[in-house]
């Protein structure tokens, strides 16, 4: 008896040695509860440029950006691969691993053909708003939206699929598009901002009516809050040392030009022009963590063995960025309060459900120019081009060729949609038509490439990164007839903002991806990666089947073995 106690005892110190020499070991060893989460959080963060992250670290605290970097896995070389990199195809990528090739969000909008206009992507004439007043068609600022136009599943529907539709998914943000294409097909609830009410709303897609915990914050007037705060600096002025201003009037802004800001949109009391006002500021990220704090109590997010998903957009650097743009005090200051948002909802998550039981995935939907004029100034090539002097341009060479006409319908994505009914008209090639808009394209200035349908869809592309991303930004139902393509730091000028994207360029597609929490491997990684790798990277750790028009890889490098 006695020899088989020391035998145990030897066992058992040996087994202790072993786990202090070689932790490493330990730390592989299958732990279903570690490797499969309870709660999958996917924050996106919209104008979201890698360089962010390295210029602003010193001034962000260690709970945030800093603590799912230092802790997480860092994907230093993450690029979209595909063009336009607008918020639309953005998170139809990141939630589907696809791309707009495969599923059909070509932009925020396209030209639609059949009805001769220009349609939101995710606008919905069949839906109705769910508001906490009731069903609404629609308010002076939001239209019914839905995900009717995504082709195929996200992540979310997948993870519902594969339990029986166990799993809970619910997504939110200021915008429509960044709340209804990440909640996929089958979302319990996908949420966004209503500057006409101040509130949450969201579509009879979903329900016929909001769920009490949404009605229940909404009757908190949240934002009213902040009615008549200043926006000012977070930190002393040396930390904004770098940061250039836009000498020009700020297009798009309802605040200003110059920090620190009056938050009360000219008006005397809440109400909608403060609203519009509201979304331009730091604060309205603090109030979309409310709502996100809340979803998670609502819902029971993460409280049982099937996984949930909650998918967060953040977009009130993009609303900031094309106003002030990307090297602006009030970037910095809009990420820098970000990241202390970013701080507060980590630690609620861990209080609630447990980060050990929890895996978190960041990116943004897409980059920014630098402002053009700043560039100019600074001796580099740069421009803002008038899209009207394209239209002239293909219109003037099209009817010499083959008849008197308005040749082009629209350019929406920086693609040229011409109409097919005068090509019939005059027995028009269409390649040939499509050639001579490209040659057209050509003489304006700061046009540096053009891409043909024909050429696309018949397998004509020339190699390289900018021709591959203009392939897998082609979908032949909803996609132009030629595609341009701008030199750097030059786009297409749009409502006045100081900057945007949407190029194939890196300062557009280059974005962070990190990974975070259960079954993450720690470290900074550099090899080839995209947005479009989150989706089957996630369906990897829950043990799901990815969906179904995926490009995306899984991202092997930063998943902890699970034996």
């Amino acid at each position: 008896m006695t020899g088989r106690v020391t035998n145990k005892l030897k066992l058992t110190l040996f087994a202790v040695l072993v786990s202090l020499l070689a932790p490493g070991v330990i730390s592989c060893r299958k732990d279903p509860e570690r490797l499969r989460p309870r709660l999958v959080v996917v924050l996106v963060i919209d104008q979201f440029r890698f360089d962010f992250l390295e210029k602003f670290n010193s001034s962000f605290g260690p709970d945030g950006f800093r603590r799912l970097i230092d802790h997480g896995a860092f994907f230093a070389n993450a690029n979209y691969n595909y063009v336009p990199t607008y918020t639309a195809p953005g998170h139809a990528a990141i939630f589907t691993g696809s791309a707009p090739a495969y599923n059909g969000i070509v932009g925020n909008s396209w030209y639609d053909r059949e009805s001769g206009q220009e349609k939101v992507m995710v606008s919905d004439d069949r839906a109705s708003l769910v508001t906490s007043y009731g069903i609404e068609s629609s308010t002076r600022t939001t239209k019914p939206a839905s995900p009717r136009s995504l082709i195929g599943t996200t992540i979310g529907d997948q993870m519902r699929l594969s339990n029986g539709f166990r799993s809970k998914v619910v997504a939110m943000s200021i915008k429509d598009r960044a709340a209804v294409l990440p909640g996929g097909k089958d979302a319990n609830g996908a949420y966004f901002f209503d500057a006409s009410s101040g509130s949450f709303v969201s579509s009879d897609y979903y329900f016929k009516e909001l769920p009490r915990w949404v009605d229940k914050f909404n009757s908190q007037l949240g934002p009213d809050r902040f009615f008549g705060k200043s926006w000012d600096r977070a930190l002393g002025p040396e930390s904004y040392a770098t940061t250039q201003a836009v000498t020009t009037v700020v297009g798009g802004s309802p605040l200003g030009r110059h920090l620190p800001y009056k938050i009360d949109g000219g008006a005397s009391s809440p109400g909608e022009d403060f609203y519009k006002a509201f979304l331009y500021t730091p604060f309205a990220s603090e109030y979309l963590a409310d709502f996100a704090r809340a979803a998670i109590d609502g819902e029971s997010l993460g409280a049982d063995e099937y996984p949930d998903l909650l998918a967060i957009s953040f977009s009130t650097p993009d609303l900031v960025g094309h106003a002030y743009g990307p090297d602006s005090e009030e970037v910095q200051d809009t990420y820098i309060r970000l990241d202390a948002v970013i701080a507060d909802f980590l630690s609620y998550v861990d209080q609630k459900v447990g980060l050990s039981h929890t895996v978190i995935a960041m990116t943004g939907d897409h980059g920014v120019s630098p402002v053009p004029q700043l560039m100019s100034l600074n001796k580099f090539d740069a421009q803002t081009i008038d899209p009207e002097k394209c239209k002239e341009a293909v219109n003037s060479a099209l009817s010499v060729r083959f008849g008197p006409g308005k040749w082009v319908l629209d350019i929406v994505n920086e693609q040229v949609y011409l109409d097919r009914n005068l090509m019939n008209q005059y027995k028009a090639d269409p390649a040939e038509a499509e050639r001579i808009t490209g040659d057209a394209l050509l003489g304006v200035p700061g046009i540096a490439r053009c891409f043909t349908r024909t050429q696309i869809i018949n397998g004509q592309m020339s190699d390289g990164p900018i021709a591959r991303r203009v392939a897998n930004g082609f979908n032949p139902q909803r996609s132009g007839d030629v595609w341009l393509i701008t030199r750097p730091f030059t786009f297409l000028s749009e409502g006045g903002a100081a900057t945007t994207h949407g190029s194939p360029y890196d300062y557009d597609t280059h974005v962070p991806v990190i990974f975070f929490g259960a079954g993450i491997r720690h470290g900074r990684f550099y090899s080839d990666c995209s947005p479009t790798d989150i989706a089957p990277s996630l369906a990897a750790l829950l043990h799901v089947e990815p969906p179904p028009n995926v490009v995306g890889r899984v991202l092997s490098e930063c998943i902890l073995p699970e034996n």
